[in-house]
């Protein structure tokens, strides 16, 4: 259960002042009289009641300076916490959604998947650590679509990927354009990249223009690509689009042949990617001053009207 608690704690010094001053100052004076020669002819004619209307307004009076300072000392219940969307950075996964990232040829312990299958697996992972980032997906073969705009729902970067398969070429430029276009809209915050393919450029742009593009922008990109482990080699790696296109940026380039070394990648990426900030939260509260202030309004009110009718008194 969540106890609620005081904005401004400062303000209830005054309830112990508010208390002295009552009690110095609101002990019952002496009863109003007319002058006459004796009150003895008086007695007979009722008792005097204990609560009059003085000491009524009086700890009426009372009760409502103590609603005022409990409102100025701003009563709240805490919601939760909020994180400061200026914070983080923005990613946006560019990947390769052809026909082709359909082949069965990745293993994990004895279990054959797809291309796709154990992309998904490392990508999971990798928004599952991303909690202070917003990240997007940007899926192409011949054309480039929108998969999802930058969010914090990782959940959803999860599935959308399941659902999209294209038809058609490579156009891995034209994916790395889309890509710093969306990350754009958000100027301000750092921008990364993650290309994912399994195939060589064949429609669009050509990368390394699209990789200045990218530069220009502010945008690093890490260029992840999947062959066969036959294809892997370690020389000529200087001379691969890719990897020229990723060094541009002030990125990297990575070769992946199976599952595990695709979901160490996204981890690699994950820790070069982390950033030393002050997480700045802010807390929600519901305020709670109004269940004091209204009431305290509302007795003053009462207390002008009664004073001047019902219980008014004359000297």
């Amino acid at each position: 259960m969540t106890l609620p608690e005081f904005g401004q704690p400062w303000w209830l010094l005054l309830l112990p002042l508010l208390v002295w001053w009552f009690y110095r100052h609101g002990r019952e004076g002496r009863a109003g009289a007319i002058a006459h020669s004796s009150t003895g002819l008086l007695l007979s004619l009722g008792h005097r009641p204990k609560h009059s209307p003085g000491r009524i307004l009086r700890r009426l009076r009372f009760f409502v300076l103590i609603l005022f300072i409990l409102a100025m000392a701003r009563p709240r219940l805490p919601q939760g916490e909020r994180p400061d969307p200026s914070k983080g950075i923005d990613i946006m996964m560019v990947t390769d959604c052809s026909g082709s990232m359909d082949a069965r040829d990745f293993v994990l312990g004895s279990e054959k998947l797809t291309r796709r299958e154990a992309l998904l697996r490392a990508i999971s992972e990798f928004v599952d650590h991303r909690t202070n980032d917003r990240i997007g997906m940007i899926g192409f073969a011949t054309h480039t679509y929108l998969l999802s705009p930058l969010t914090t729902d990782g959940n959803w970067i999860k599935d959308v990927y399941k659902m999209v398969v294209l038809k058609g070429g490579t156009a891995i430029g034209d994916g790395i354009i889309a890509g710093v276009n969306k990350l754009e809209e958000n100027p301000d915050r750092s921008k990364v990249m993650i290309l994912v393919t399994d195939g060589i450029n064949n429609a669009g742009s050509s990368p390394l223009d699209a990789a200045d593009y990218a530069k220009e922008k502010g945008v690093r990109m890490y260029a992840l690509e999947i062959m066969n482990v036959s294809r892997i080699r370690a020389s000529g790696v200087a001379n691969n689009p890719l990897s020229q296109a990723a060094i541009k940026t002030g990125g990297q380039y990575f070769q992946a042949a199976d599952t595990n070394a695709l979901m160490q990648i996204y981890r690699e990426i994950d820790r070069m990617e982390k950033r030393e900030y002050e997480d700045r939260r802010s807390m929600i509260y519901h305020e709670l001053f109004l269940w004091f202030l209204i009431p305290g309004a509302l007795l003053v009110l009462f207390e002008f009207i009664a004073g001047h009718t019902f219980w008014m008194r004359i000297p």
